[in-house]
C-alpha cells in the first residue's frame, strides 16, 4: 500500500515552538520517499532561514533526516542537542515573526539599531577597493586568541596533532579540505563577532541579516605523495540570469602567506561577468573556461576575514607551504536575498 504524507502547516509547532519546523520536518520525509513538493521561492527562503536561524547545516541536518527517518519528536531533539541544549527565546521570535510576517519584537529592533549605531570597520578606501576589486580584507575581524582557540578546537576534532605533520595525512579530513565540523563554541562565538556583523551590514545596507552555519577546512602543504585536495576555480551560484548581489567569506585561523594554499580569486570580475558570458561562444560551458592565468591568491593574518562578491571565481590554492592552511567559513545575507533556484 503505498504511504501518503500529509505536510505541516508553517503555523505547526512543537516543543521547541519554532513555525516552519515541523513543515520542514515533513516535507524531507515526503520527498524521502519519493513525493514530489514544489519548491518555490518562499519555501526556499523559508527553508533557509530556518536552517540558519537554528544554526543548522543543510547537508547534515537532510543526511540526518534522510538516514535516520525520525519522528518529529526526536527531529527536534537533534535540533535542540545541535545548538547545545539551548536556542534563545529571541532567536526563535526572530523566525516566527518572518514566517507568519509580523514586526520583530521592540528587544530585537533595539539590537539592530545598535549594530547600526557602531562605527563602521570597513573604512572608505575598504569600500572603494571592494568595488574595484570584488574583495575586501577585514582586519581582526575575530582575535588572534579567538583564531588560535578555534584553530586547537580543529585539531582536536580532526585528531592530528599541529606539531607533527605525519598525522595531517593518515586519515581523511572530510570532502577533500572541507571538514563537517560545525557546532564547537569557539565555531559559533565567531559567528556572533560584531566586526563581522558590522562589515556585511555595511555591504549589503543593513544589519538584519543571517549568518550561515558553514564547513571549517584544512589544506594541508602537498608532498610527493599527497595533491592538492580542494575543488578547482568555481562559482558557488547559478550562471543563469537574473544576477543578484551577494557575499562569501572566510575567516583564517592561522597567518596565511600567498603560498600557503590561500584562498584565491579573480579579482574585478564581478564587473564583467555578465560581458563575460554574453561573449562566449554558443554551447560553452562557462565553468570549463580555463581562468588560471588571472587567478591571484590573497594573503592575510589569523584572524582576519576575506569577504568577496559572489560573482567571483574562486578557489583554495595548492599549498606549498610548511604548515595546513586552516580557515572557518562565514557569511550573511539579508531576508530578502534572492537565489536564482534555475543551475547554470
Amino acid at each position: 500500500m503505498e504511504a501518503r504524507y500529509i505536510l505541516a502547516d508553517l503555523e505547526e509547532t512543537g516543543d521547541l515552538g519554532v513555525k516552519h519546523l515541523k513543515r520542514f520536518w515533513s516535507q524531507s520525509l515526503a520527498q524521502r520517499n519519493g513525493v514530489f513538493v514544489e519548491q518555490t521561492e518562499r519555501s526556499w527562503r523559508f527553508d533557509n532561514l530556518l536552517l540558519n536561524g537554528l544554526s543548522l547545516p543543510l547537508e547534515e541536518t537532510t543526511r540526518y533526516l534522510m538516514q535516520a527517518v525520525p519522528s518529529f519528536a526526536e527531529f527536534e531533539n537533534w535540533v535542540l542537542a545541535k545548538n547545545n541544549g539551548q536556542i534563545g527565546a529571541l532567536q526563535i521570535e526572530r523566525l516566527n515573526c518572518l514566517f507568519s510576517n509580523q514586526p520583530y519584537p521592540e528587544t530585537l529592533r533595539q539590537q539592530l539599531r545598535e549594530i547600526e549605531a557602531v562605527a563602521n570597520v570597513l573604512s572608505k578606501a575598504d569600500l572603494a577597493f571592494w568595488n574595484e576589486h570584488g574583495y575586501v580584507i577585514l582586519r581582526e575581524a575575530i582575535s588572534q586568541e579567538q583564531a588560535q582557540a578555534t584553530q586547537d578546537a580543529v585539531w582536536e576534532a580532526l585528531g592530528m596533532d599541529r606539531y607533527n605533520a605525519a598525522t595531517w595525512y593518515n586519515k581523511p579530513i572530510g570532502k577533500g579540505i572541507m571538514m563537517d565540523f560545525y557546532h564547537h563554541p569557539t565555531l559559533q562565538a565567531n559567528r556572533q563577532s560584531p566586526r563581522i556583523h558590522k562589515a556585511f551590514a555595511q555591504l549589503w545596507g543593513t544589519a538584519d541579516l543571517w549568518t550561515t552555519t558553514d564547513r571549517t577546512s584544512l589544506n594541508p602543504p602537498e608532498t610527493a605523495t599527497y595533491q592538492h585536495q580542494g575543488t578547482p576555480l568555481h562559482w558557488d551560484m547559478s550562471l543563469q540570469p537574473p544576477f543578484r548581489f551577494g557575499t562569501q567569506g572566510l575567516i583564517y585561523l592561522c597567518d596565511t602567506p600567498a603560498h600557503q594554499g590561500a584562498f584565491s580569486c579573480v579579482p574585478g570580475f564581478h564587473r564583467q561577468l555578465e560581458t563575460w558570458l554574453a561573449t562566449l561562444p554558443s554551447g560553452t560551458d562557462p565553468r570549463r573556461v580555463d581562468l588560471t592565468a588571472q587567478v591571484q591568491p590573497i594573503a592575510a593574518g589569523a584572524g582576519d576575514m576575506i569577504i568577496w562578491h559572489h560573482f567571483l571565481p574562486h578557489g583554495s590554492s595548492p599549498n606549498h607551504g610548511t604548515y595546513p592552511r586552516l580557515v572557518q567559513y562565514l557569511n550573511m545575507y539579508p531576508v530578502d536575498f534572492k537565489e536564482n533556484t534555475v543551475w547554470l
